[in-house]
This record gives C-alpha cells, sequence and structure tokens, in this order.
C-alpha cells in the first residue's frame, strides 16, 4: 500500500510547478520552444505522452539547479538531437544554405527561363527569315 501511494505522489509531483514564479515562467517558456520527441510537432507543454511529462520535470529539475536556459536547450539538443528544438540553429554553411537555397534557385531558374525564351525567339526569327 505504501509503495502504491508513494507511487501516486511522484507521478503527481513530476508535474507540480516551480516555487519561484519567474523560474516556473521561464520554465513555461522552454516548454513551448521543447518538441515532445514522441508526438508530431507538438510542444513539450501541451503533450499528455509519458516522455513529454519527463522532459517537462527535467526542464523543471534544471532551472531549479540554476541552469540557464541555453543550458536546457543545449542539454535536451545533446540528448534527442536538433530535432527538439522547434527553431533549430542555423549552423555555417548548412544554414545559410537552408535560408539562401530556396531563393538562390528561384533565381537561377528565372534566368534559365529567359534564357531559354530569347534563345527561342531567335531561333524562331532565324527560320522565318531563312523560309523568306
Amino acid at each position: 500500500m505504501k509503495a502504491l501511494l508513494l507511487s501516486v505522489m511522484i507521478a503527481l509531483a513530476t508535474d507540480a510547478p516551480l516555487q519561484d514564479p519567474a523560474e516556473e515562467a521561464r520554465a513555461q517558456s522552454l516548454m513551448r520552444e521543447l518538441r515532445c520527441v514522441a508526438c508530431e510537432n507538438e510542444p513539450v507543454s501541451q503533450s499528455a505522452a509519458p516522455i513529454a511529462e519527463d522532459m517537462r520535470a527535467r526542464i523543471r529539475d534544471m532551472i531549479g539547479e540554476g541552469s540557464s536556459d541555453q543550458e536546457v536547450r543545449d542539454w535536451f539538443e545533446s540528448r534527442y538531437g536538433e530535432f527538439v528544438l522547434f527553431r533549430p540553429k542555423g549552423r555555417g554553411l548548412s544554414g545559410a544554405v537552408l535560408w539562401i537555397g530556396p531563393f538562390l534557385l528561384l533565381v537561377v531558374g528565372a534566368v534559365i527561363g529567359l534564357l531559354t525564351a530569347r534563345r527561342k525567339r531567335a531561333d524562331s526569327a532565324r527560320i522565318e527569315s531563312e523560309d523568306a
């Protein structure tokens, strides 16, 4: 009976808010920034999955221990990968390619389209002049 009562108390205590309202606000903000690894595009703050409960408890524990927001993000990223971050870091060349790549492809496609149209016009004008 004691084991059952203890397990119920632990289960209820895992989602208990922090005593300091400022720290709890930080925890809630971080919970909205981190993705539940078991759910599809759902923040930890809204997920009912058991892993999300563990993640919320870990966030609160780390903040209670004095960790900064970035340290919490880094810990989750090292454990679950960059997928856990709703706003992934654009690092180095790969980040630049992700942001600039689509625009660059659009410009290259437009240039190729213009050159092709220009060449077809020139070819058709040449064919018409040869026929005349």
